[in-house]
């Protein structure tokens, strides 16, 4: 028994110097990268960032890094669901003469519309709820601030008549009266700047021109925006156009903290130490020893990528080899497949290090000479809403006569 024992020591003992321990894989985390200007193609960045992934996933050496995804939820049924619901509290306590209720409801209602109006399919909704809190405003003889309501209210769909001046004739005589003046009084101008340039901008629905771009003739008032990031993103706000002013308006990327802080850093073209403090927060939190991240530009033949190595605390990036491939990436295989053979082979010291602030992309300069445009969407006399009347009296009196 004790020859038994002594023997399967020594297999044991065998085996494990047969077989060394495998070395640590490098975990890499690639960041999707970002087009400096809005003629790269929809969602090339992410797609190329993913590709990338899939390789450094299978190469020998290397193990893919990961930051934590946040549970998924539908933001564009709750966001407005939540401004519906509050407009409907808001019908509900002026019938009331709850104001005051009414007031704050409408408040809670605009702004929910207004960060997330890329949801909307039009102004119509959003011009109801403006008209609405006019009402409301003119009943508590706040007649100044109510004007402005519903000048916004006209502004955002121009041409269309509330169906609120259809439920009082006195209401209705307000609108027309706004109406008119609004149509008398000096247009703005909007300049709509964005990081990338070259977005396709979209002013109450019809397109205003790329950016950066003066829109000129604007009425007075709210309008709504839509844009579509290169990385296949839509966005859309509500701007304010002001008599005889120049309003600017920046459209960015979305998202708050370190992932849209390198965001806006790259498609903007530019590395700097905040971008990388914010490189360096995406790579710990994904326990990553490398990142990966970049630009994507236009070129003569195709597209073309600036990426970086990055080891998460360090002071300067590492600039990999550029690399070109097509516009549709198909041929963006072999050499993705190369940069992960790099990065397993060399690490970090597969990049050449370069001191920020510098721009990713060189040669891509932002424009500053913005194109001009003039608002596309003509204020013409709409059809007058509807107000209830009483049935018309017959002209001829009957005589009364008693049973």
């Amino acid at each position: 028994m004790t020859r038994l024992a002594l023997l399967l020591c020594l297999l044991l003992g065998a085996s494990s110097i047969a077989a060394p321990r495998r070395a640590p894989r490098t975990k890499v985390a690639v960041l999707p990268f970002q087009a400096v200007s809005g003629d790269v193609p929809a969602r090339a960045g992410p797609r190329l960032a993913a590709r990338l992934a899939s390789e450094i996933h299978g190469m020998a050496g290397l193990a893919l890094a990961e930051p934590p995804v946040p549970s998924p939820t539908d933001v564009k049924t709750d966001a407005l669901a939540a401004a519906q619901a509050a407009v409907q509290e808001a019908t509900t306590a002026r019938a009331a003469r709850d104001f005051t209720r009414a007031e704050t409801a409408l408040g809670r209602a605009l702004d929910a519309y207004a960060a997330n109006a890329t949801h909307l399919q039009d102004g119509a909704e959003l011009a109801d709820t403006y008209a609405l809190r006019a009402a409301v405003r003119y009943a508590i003889g706040r007649d100044d601030e109510a004007a402005s309501a519903l000048t916004h209210a006209l502004a955002i769909a121009p041409g269309r008549p509330l169906p609120l001046a259809a439920t009082s004739p006195l209401f209705a005589h307000t609108v027309e009266r706004v109406r008119a003046a609004h149509a008398t009084q000096p247009r703005g101008v909007l300049r709509f700047e964005s990081f990338p340039q070259g977005l396709e901008v979209t002013l109450d629905g019809s397109s205003a021109g790329t950016t950066p771009v003066r829109v000129t003739q604007v009425p007075p008032g709210a309008h709504l925006w839509r844009a579509t990031l290169p990385s296949g993103e839509s966005v859309g706000g509500v701007v304010e156009a002001l008599p005889e002013r120049e309003v600017t308006f920046t459209i960015q990327p979305t998202g708050t903290g370190a992932t849209a802080a390198l965001a806006l850093a790259l498609s903007g073209n530019r590395l700097d130490t905040s971008a990388l403090q914010a490189a360096s927060t995406l790579g710990r939190e994904a326990s990553a020893d490398l990142v990966v991240f970049g630009t994507l530009s236009r070129s003569d033949t195709g597209l073309a990528l600036d990426a970086f190595v990055f080891a998460p605390g360090d002071a300067a990036p590492r600039r990999l080899p550029r690399l070109a491939m097509d516009l549709e990436l198909l041929d963006a295989g072999e050499p993705l497949r190369a940069l992960a053979a790099q990065l397993a082979s060399r690490g970090v010291e597969a990049g050449l290090t370069e001191t920020p602030p510098l721009s990713p992309t060189p040669g891509a300069s932002r424009v500053t000479r913005a194109a001009q445009s003039v608002y596309a969407v003509p204020l013409s006399n709409p059809v007058k809403p509807t107000a209830p009347t009483r049935k018309p009296v017959d002209p001829i009196r009957r005589p009364l006569v008693r049973p």
